[in-house]
């Protein structure tokens, strides 16, 4: 259930929420939904991906060709470590692999509703959502597979806290738990060695964070 919303550094201001209404590209973090796709594809984490330079033509007669943040190319690398360490190459390549259409299914299972475009791009993160939709995809992760449609009114009651109407708790086991728990432990090692490692320099490092 959502908590707290904020829309805003202005918080009594009622106008454009931020966290509903602010769509923006969400770059990296479609990435595990790449990932998860993989693994439903008979990937494993220790699966060899190869980091090197890919160009897709382009119906329009264009070339994407993605780079990687540093600019070079790692080769050969596990799956699990091209995860962790956001390797752009080696999830195009991965992604092509499979298919886009398979990715677009994946995050249509994890709670995406907006419609998507079957644009190489995607793999990348070359879509854009709001805050709340993205907190939607990443719930479904959270929660073993289990699609939880996020929601923060529960019930109306009328003046006298008789009940109007009610909003029901709906749930649906919408990817294999297998794939989950593997992608949860791989989100794991983001947080532990990767690009996410930061974090512990505010939480405890006996906490898990994926």
């Amino acid at each position: 259930e959502v908590l707290a919303i904020v829309g805003g550094r202005n918080t009594r201001y009622q106008g454009f929420n931020r966290a509903l209404d602010a769509v923006r590209p969400i770059g990296s973090l479609v990435k595990p939904a790449v990932y998860l796709a993989a693994l439903e594809e008979g990937y494993t984490l220790a699966s060899l991906l190869q980091d090197e330079a890919i160009t897709v033509a382009l119906p329009n007669g264009d070339e994407w060709s993605p780079n990687n943040f540093d600019r070079v190319s790692h080769g050969p690398v596990p799956l699990h470590r091209s995860l962790a360490l956001s390797y752009n190459q080696s999830t195009a390549r991965l992604g092509m692999d499979i298919g886009v259409d398979k990715v677009i299914d994946m995050l249509q299972r994890l709670g995406l509703a907006r419609e998507v475009r079957a644009f190489p791009s995607l793999l990348l993160g070359a879509t854009s959502l709001s805050p709340l939709e993205v907190a939607q995809l990443y719930q479904t992760i959270a929660g073993n597979g289990f699609q939880v449609p996020m929601r923060a009114i529960r019930m109306v009651t009328d003046s006298s806290n008789e009940e109007l109407s009610r909003y029901s708790f709906e749930i649906l086991q919408t990817v294999d738990p297998a794939s989950i728990h593997l992608i949860q432990y791989a989100l794991q090692e983001v947080a532990r060695e990767g690009t996410a490692r930061s974090v512990y320099q505010k939480l405890p490092q006996g906490l898990n964070v994926a």
